[in-house]
């Protein structure tokens, strides 16, 4: 996060209690364009490659510079993080991973895969969509 922002502030215009309310939403996550998944995902691992092994934190206005124009920023982040825990403690997207760049094809599905917010404070088991139904739908399209 910007060490310049206000509290109460995640970067340009977007308030800690408009995250918050995202999170209390049960409203599915927004479907989102393909090439700001892939931007974003690429700002990720730059950043990583620019600090490894420190964490990190990247403000809301780095993802709206990262998206394009009225990109809704947040459901890219979220569903980029879905991905990035997909891609690494799960290890579920190697056979799509090579150098640390996922194919287009996880990119495109990911994109519009039905995926829900958590609730908060509601004990989660296993990740907010169908797993097994996203890498089918990944092997699928690979194939086609």
């Amino acid at each position: 996060m910007d060490r310049n922002i206000p509290s109460g502030t995640m970067g340009k215009g977007v308030t800690t209690m408009e995250l918050d309310s995202w999170f209390v939403s049960d409203d599915p996550v927004a479907a989102v364009d393909p090439a700001d998944l892939r931007s974003v995902w690429t700002m990720g691992r730059n950043v990583q490659a620019n600090a490894p092994g420190q964490q990190t934190a990247i403000s809301i206005g780095c993802f709206e510079r990262a998206c394009s124009p009225g990109a809704d920023t947040q459901a890219v982040w979220y569903r980029v993080a879905m991905l990035q825990m997909l891609a690494g403690p799960l290890g579920l997207l190697s056979p799509w991973l090579r150098d640390g760049e996922l194919a287009d094809v996880v990119f495109q599905v990911a994109a519009t895969f039905p995926m829900k917010r958590p609730a908060v404070g509601v004990p989660q088991q296993g990740l907010p969509f169908d797993v097994q139904g996203f890498l089918e739908q990944i092997e699928k399209q690979n194939h086609q």
